[in-house]
């Protein structure tokens, strides 16, 4: 999917990925190092893990890192790790872009669902997900252990 002076693409190469880094950190600040981002997506591309960006000319200013997935609640689908919009970018639909991709891939691949995460009180993206067509239909448990 393009717009004039948007595509969509993925992040494939190390430098790629690297320029991704700024954005990833608007949703996760708590990576505070490039070698740790660049470990943890070398662990998760061998889960099936693939970063979708919007770039803007040579710049990334929206990710989606998503993977399929298999399971006896959902079957087949795609699980949204991360889906970031920069602060500049935002309100230019780069989101919805996105999350247009990802089912577009999903419907092509025989999944049934698109599947994401998202905190309570994080009601802004909570809107977002709703107008996209994304419904709210569990809570996710989390217990601590390290």
């Amino acid at each position: 999917m393009t717009t004039p002076d948007r595509t969509l693409r993925h992040a494939e190469t190390e430098a790629e990925l690297l320029a991704c880094i700024p954005v990833m950190r608007e949703l996760r600040p708590q990576l505070d190092s490039t070698e740790s981002f660049i470990e943890r997506v070398r662990m998760q591309h061998g889960q099936g893990w693939r970063l979708l960006a919007e770039w803007q000319g040579g710049t990334p200013c929206a990710l989606a890192s998503y993977r399929w997935l298999d399971n006896l609640i959902h079957g087949r689908f795609i699980y949204i790790d991360d889906l970031v919009t920069t602060e500049a970018s935002r309100g230019g639909r780069s989101g919805e872009r996105l999350l247009a991709e990802l089912e577009r891939f999903a419907r092509a691949g025989g999944a049934s669902k698109l599947v994401l995460d998202t905190g309570l009180a994080n009601s802004r993206a909570q809107r977002f997900y709703f107008r996209c067509g994304l419904l709210a239909t569990g809570l996710h448990f989390t217990k601590v252990l390290a």
